[in-house]
């Protein structure tokens, strides 16, 4: 496990290269309420890591990211690294956007200008949420490269249905990561108010979303569906046709199929030396760190850890 003293972390994110394995995640002094960073370490085995300091920082106070920033991801593209992430601001409410940073080194990373990138867009997600939290959902981008172009897919919430399953994947595309355009919501099993730091793999012949999401966000129509199941905050998996979907459920969903010590959330997949691992983040407070790998393996059910 990684944890960085005197700081809580959150999300974090991960690029493989070699035999390296490069995270990003947000970190924070303790006793700091509010103005998430996103730092660096690195690591040869998905269970020590190495610190490598702040890779970007909030915005000034009016920018669109100058309250804090949030979940992103990295990926090559055109000879470069180009990082999305999300940048929170209070206005009206609080508005969250993905910009882009660009990097030649995986180190030193550079705001793009024409930030924010990519907002939700009121013909297919909704400004201002109609859930239990009342703020305009754009966030966790996650990168994904189809060769001609690039699908970003984003924390959001569609326009229409039933209040309590309007939680949805967002996508915008670009072929040149700096002008994105917004696309309709992909067809998915609809089960939660917030679809969380969503990510699509393609893993032997499949395509698999995976995202989270807290138990008092599922909505009553899925939980009746599985009575005396015990639902918790955690992680979980549809299986797709395409990287556009559609992505159905199977059975819960849930990739851990029990609960683990403490809180485990916000997981992300790791393809190293030829294996998919889940990592993801533990802990609070004084006590929040990067978790030690867990193997899984896909199939037509889903993403299944296989031991803890």
């Amino acid at each position: 496990m990684f944890r960085l003293e005197g700081h809580r972390i959150g999300d974090a994110w991960y690029y493989s290269e070699g035999d390296t394995v490069h995270a990003w995640f947000l970190a924070m002094p303790l006793g700091q309420k509010t103005g998430w960073r996103i730092d660096h370490c690195v690591s040869g085995d998905l269970a020590h890591w190495e610190y490598r300091g702040t890779a970007l920082e909030p915005g000034p106070t009016d920018a669109w990211d100058g309250k804090s920033l949030a979940t992103g991801s990295v990926i090559q593209r055109d000879g470069r690294y180009w990082m999305s992430y999300t940048g929170h601001r209070h206005e009206t409410a609080f508005v969250q956007r993905a910009g882009m940073a660009v990097s030649d080194d995986l180190t030193n990373w550079l705001k793009l200008p024409e930030n924010p990138t990519s907002v939700a867009d009121p013909p297919h997600y909704e400004i201002e949420s109609t859930g239990q939290r009342q703020l305009t959902h754009w966030r966790d981008p996650f990168l994904l490269d189809t060769g001609d172009r690039v699908l970003q897919y984003v924390c959001a919430r569609r326009t229409k249905g039933d209040v309590a399953t309007r939680g949805s994947v967002g996508i915008a595309q670009s072929t040149d990561m700096i002008r994105w355009e917004t696309l309709p919501p992909p067809e998915h099993d609809r089960m939660t108010e917030e679809m969380e730091v969503p990510q699509v793999y393609f893993i032997k012949g499949r395509w698999y979303l995976v995202f989270c999401t807290h138990d008092f966000w599922l909505a009553p129509s899925f939980r009746d569906r599985f009575p005396g199941h015990s639902f918790r905050s955690t992680d979980y998996a549809m299986i797709g046709d395409s990287p556009l979907g559609p992505f159905r459920i199977h059975g819960t969903g849930e990739i851990m199929p029990e609960a683990p010590l403490g809180r485990f959330y916000a997981s992300q997949l790791v393809e190293f030396r030829d294996q998919w691992y889940l990592l993801g983040t533990v802990g609070l407070d004084a006590e929040s760190g990067i978790s030690g790998p867990l193997p899984v393996v896909a199939d037509e059910t889903g993403i299944h850890v296989t031991s803890g």
